[in-house]
């Protein structure tokens, strides 16, 4: 017993000596008194002009945040612009006093203190400290690290049975620096963890999900070669979401193999073959969608083919492969993008108003603007336009997904909105950001990111506010990327060509945008079999159109070369752009031209025109002259009444 008394002794010793290395001076005292303005854990003014309160959040004291609250959050700056300062505001303790703790202790959380104030984060109070130096005082434990956090967390629920988020959220954080500290930076210690938080494994997530838990998955072998495999990975750069959702694939296979009436695997020798088909049909019974199976099936065989080749799992079957043909056929991509109808209200001023603050709406507009990723939006940087040779703005971005920077040109109104949100964020930040979007909230500097999920949940929360509805009159709701989906949509519509929108887009390959061509084709066919029973020739003769026979395929593309090679005024050629035109601007006594009921106005005014050109050319004996122009006037003649009966018939039928 005495010897292991003299080795705790000694540890705490060591314990004591790490913290007293990593505190600074004016951190290692019994009553920390932060420095007036401290935005962390300092008392920092209201923003309501003449109020002597102090910060809670948003910037606001106690009672305006509440009063704010109570009126359903409206716009931040238009609230402060209107508040009135509160005559009365409760006191607050002004220093963080911790001379009631033991030693180690007190040590422990000078050092939590000194950690929340270097990295700017979200600000605490002395009160919600000292609630939680007074439950570690009567614990009689020595040092935050004697006990589990679950434990700490569940006598900190005894207390505060029914509140205490921002209780619980400090004790984590508190835990998590110091088992940090008592690490010492040892990889093999933090990477071993069961649950891996970006931010401790100094990894700035910039996209949900920002943790990796291992902790569902089993038998323990397993669960070893996965951390190796998530740590290689993110040694060569993989992003910090893209390795959770490979562990997440595992995770799932891990599930299947304990769920096997069998006894799951005591190593990976029992991973073979059948195994893997055995998932194969497990995943195709279980409801979940081809693009999940695939992601699924590709983290597994990803993990595999590492596992083997870096001899991860020394003993695993040369059998235990999944191959290509093992992936779901996928159905061809369809643009999400949203409708016309939909967008015609989240393009509305009114509608734009109702989103929670400035930054989140001009996110918003410039998403709409220039279809970027939600990601890559967040991360623009404060200066992000440049200028043409011609003076026209341009944005640069990174593109994330192809790691490369990107410029490309900004409407007027993307231009105008990024220089609003400018604006903006000098006056929330008199030192400025580097970010155009930083985040409203626990980011006192401005370098912290606006986070995407915190859009996403704005987003759904809009779509409801303001009754979103599709063309169809159904409510629907929408994510930030399917402003992308509409944009390429749009640019394909317009008649943009598919690798100008590819550039603009930022695909790595035209796979992506060809859906979007592929849907431009199937709208632009409906609306040529439209055209197709409403044309006309020169005679005035309605074209028969079969949408069944066989060359209706053959007529299509010919239609499309022909509206590419000949835009006319007042119809379109009907003739093959490989052969030469024999009347070049006499289209109206062409034989290959077809014309609809739309171009009536033109035909109109061009046999007026002819008219006088036909007693013009009389009175001056062009007699030549006047035959041409006569063979054109028979042909306008002609058109115009069988269109303006096209017409009269499509009217009837709309009533």
């Amino acid at each position: 017993m005495r010897a292991v008394g003299e080795a705790r002794t000694g540890a705490a010793r060591r314990w004591a000596s790490v913290l007293g290395d990593a505190l600074r001076a004016e951190f290692n005292v019994e009553v920390y008194l932060p420095e007036p303005g401290d935005p962390v854990l300092g008392r920092t003014a209201c923003r309501i002009r003449g109020c002597e309160g102090f910060t809670k959040a948003q910037g606001l004291c106690d009672g305006h945040h509440r009063e704010w609250t109570a009126t359903g959050r409206p716009d931040l700056d238009g609230f402060t612009a209107a508040a009135s300062p509160l005559s009365r505001q409760p006191r607050r303790p002004s220093g963080f006093d911790l001379f009631r703790l033991g030693e180690i202790a007190r040590a422990e959380w000078c050092y939590v203190l000194q950690c929340r104030h270097d990295e700017r984060g979200a600000p605490i109070t002395p009160l919600v400290v000292s609630d939680l130096t007074e439950l570690i005082r009567t614990s009689g434990a020595r040092s935050l690290l004697d006990r589990p956090i679950e434990r700490w967390l569940a006598e900190l629920a005894g207390r505060q049975p029914h509140g205490g988020s921002h209780h619980r959220a400090l004790l984590r954080y508190a835990y998590a620096r110091l088992e940090d500290l008592a690490a010492a930076g040892d990889p093999d210690v933090l990477y071993g963890r069961d649950i891996w938080d970006a931010r401790r494994l100094g990894i700035e997530p910039h996209r949900s999900p920002h943790r990796i838990s291992f902790t569902a998955i089993d038998p323990a072998w397993l669960r070893v070669a996965a951390k190796g495999w998530a740590r290689f990975r993110l040694a060569t750069g993989t992003r910090f979401s893209s390795v959770a959702g490979d562990i997440s694939a595992l995770r799932a296979f891990s599930a299947f193999v304990a769920a096997r009436p069998s006894t799951p695997p005591a190593s990976e020798a029992g991973v073979d073959r059948a195994l893997i088909e055995d998932y194969l049909l497990h995943l195709v019974g279980s409801g979940r969608s081809a693009a999940t199976r695939t992601g699924m099936l590709v983290g597994l065989k990803l993990f595999l083919d590492h596992a083997r080749r870096h001899n991860l799992l020394p003993r695993l079957p040369a059998s235990a492969v999944v191959y290509s043909e093992d992936l779901p056929r996928r159905e061809p991509a369809v643009p999400r993008f949203i409708d016309e109808a939909a967008m015609a209200q989240l393009e509305s001023g009114d509608a734009l108003a109702q989103l929670p603050d400035a930054s989140t709406r001009h996110l918003v507009v410039v998403l709409i603007e220039t279809g970027l990723r939600l990601g890559d939006a967040c991360l623009l940087d404060f200066d992000c336009v440049m200028v043409d040779s011609a003076g026209w703005p341009c944005l640069r971005y990174h593109n994330s997904k192809v790691t490369t920077e990107c410029l490309v040109p900004l409407s007027e109104r993307a231009a105008a909105t990024i220089a609003a949100q400018q604006a903006h964020v000098r006056s929330r930040f008199a030192a400025g950001s580097p970010l155009l979007f930083p985040r409203e909230r626990a980011n006192p500097d401005g370098a912290r990111p606006y986070v995407t999920t915190t859009l996403a949940k704005r987003l759904h929360d809009w779509c409801q506010a303001i009754g979103l509805r599709d063309e169809a009159g159904l409510p629907i709701t929408i994510t930030a990327h399917r402003f992308r989906h509409t944009l390429g949509t749009r640019m394909i519509n317009q008649g943009v060509p598919v690798h100008i929108v590819q550039h603009y887009l930022g695909h790595a390959s035209p796979q992506m945008t060809n859906v979007y061509a592929h849907l431009h084709d199937r709208t632009m066919r409906a609306a040529f079999e439209e055209y197709c029973t409403k044309r006309v020739n020169i005679a005035g003769q309605a074209l028969p159109y079969d949408a069944e026979s066989p060359t209706t395929d053959a007529e299509w593309i010919k239609h499309n070369l022909a509206r590419v090679a000949d835009s006319l005024p007042n119809g379109y050629c009907g003739r093959p752009p490989q052969r030469d035109c024999p009347h070049p601007n006499a289209c109206l006594t062409c034989p290959d031209f077809q014309t609809t009921p739309e171009f009536v106005p033109v035909h109109r005014a061009q046999a007026a025109t002819n008219r006088t050109l036909i007693a013009r050319a009389e009175a001056d004996g062009r007699f030549r002259l006047v035959t041409n122009l006569r063979r054109t006037q028979d042909s306008l003649d002609a058109i115009i009444p069988a269109l303006e009966a096209l017409q009269h018939d499509g009217d009837a039928d709309a009533s």
